[in-house]
């Protein structure tokens, strides 16, 4: 772990698993995962939030760190999530080719 980026490998490495298991999966699973991805990162971002409205600096320092990890992780969830979606509806519903 570094300070500009608190999980380098952890989140790239667990992301390669996750796509594969989204997947696979069908789309009211791919659509559950981004809702309860979303909840979670919505909460830990409020945290997030919550230590700066207190005057606080979360991004510096030893003291928040455990927030700023998690900050990261569940935005990398999340946003595994939402590609897996909308890749999949790419799939099903590709954009029209356009005519020359």
């Amino acid at each position: 772990m570094t300070d500009d980026h608190p999980a380098p490998d952890l989140d790239e490495a667990f992301a390669a698993f996750d796509r594969a298991r989204l997947a696979a999966s069908d789309e009211s699973v791919r659509t559950a995962q981004l809702a309860a991805r979303q909840l979670l990162y919505d909460y830990v971002d409020n945290l997030w939030r919550d230590i700066e409205r207190s005057g606080e600096r979360p991004a510096t320092g030893e003291k928040y760190r455990a927030v700023a990890v998690m900050r990261e992780l569940t935005r990398a969830l999340r946003t595994v999530a939402f590609e897996a979606v909308y890749d999949a509806q790419a799939e099903v519903d590709p954009p029209p080719t356009p005519t020359v």
